[in-house]
């Protein structure tokens, strides 16, 4: 996965997420909404098959860049687990 941070400030940031899509974005999104310290977050497609998302963060009173980091690791302690239950149910099916 490639970003291209567009715009950072002490409570908004914009980044363009090159070949992703609403499958990844919207999870992403969910999480982030998540934590109480952000406010919004919502992405922009102008066109899908000619331009990249565009990711918009924007916080009460937190880095929007530790935002994201704290939702990317939430979802990867979401995955983990769902990745384990496969595990152990393919397990016992086998």
């Amino acid at each position: 996965m490639n970003i291209k941070i567009i715009r950072v400030t002490e409570d908004e940031a914009e980044i363009e997420f090159l070949d992703e899509g609403h499958t990844f974005l919207n999870v992403l999104k969910h999480s982030l909404l998540q934590d109480p310290q952000v406010e919004i977050a919502t992405y922009d497609v102008k066109h899908p098959m000619i331009s990249n998302p565009i990711f918009y963060i924007k916080t009460e009173s937190k880095d929007p860049l530790k935002a994201l980091r704290d939702a990317s690791l939430r979802l990867k302690e979401e995955f983990d687990t769902l990745l384990g239950l496969i595990k152990l149910k393919s397990e016992s099916i086998a």
